[in-house]
């Protein structure tokens, strides 16, 4: 069984640096072997690629590992679609760490 990946938005990935991570966000710019994609949080976070996925849409999910300037190194990318920011909220509910801690934590206890 893989290790889980946590989501990330821009204001969440300092919290994983040196991890792998889950970032959904829609592509803002690109230059040379780098994008900007807006996060959920409306934050700018700069993905370095990794020169072979193929990004097609307006909305992206990448798979990659958060550096130590909070930038994120692309392993993989799966294209979410034209029309994927409508799903912001749950993006949102996601990304909430309270949360996430409540749920984990019932479910470790069998609640």
């Amino acid at each position: 069984m893989e290790k889980p990946t946590p989501r990330v938005n821009s204001a969440l990935r300092e919290k994983y640096v040196g991890k792998t991570v889950r970032l959904v966000g829609k592509i803002t710019s690109f230059s040379g072997n780098t994008a900007v994609l807006e996060a959920s949080d409306h934050g700018q976070v700069l993905v370095h690629l990794n020169g072979e996925s193929q990004w097609g849409t307006q909305y992206v999910e990448v798979i990659g590992q958060v550096d130590q300037d909070f930038t994120i190194r692309e392993f993989k990318t799966t294209n979410m679609g034209d029309n994927f920011g409508k799903h912001k909220q749950q993006i949102d509910i996601i990304n909430n760490d309270i949360l996430n801690k409540s749920i984990y934590y019932r479910s470790r206890l069998g609640q």
